[in-house]
């Protein structure tokens, strides 16, 4: 499902994005989706990252992988 919502936006980003989206042939709403879709993936990864370094995450072996899944 889709809601539609309102954004300011500063003048140089809406003319980046209007410049992309004839570009790419996609309509602005999808490349504002798509670039806050990527920007949202980006974070999760560095959130993992982050807590693997802290070591707040549990790792698992190779060897442990593939006899949980019997290779």
């Amino acid at each position: 499902m889709t809601k539609k919502m309102t954004i300011t936006l500063e003048e140089n980003l809406i003319e980046e994005l209007a410049s992309l989206s004839e570009e790419t042939g996609k309509k602005k709403a999808q490349v504002v989706r798509e670039a806050l879709q990527d920007y949202f993936d980006v974070n999760a990864v560095t959130k993992t990252v982050q807590d693997y370094k802290m070591g707040m995450l549990e790792t698992v072996s190779h060897e442990d992988v593939r006899a949980s899944l019997g290779l």
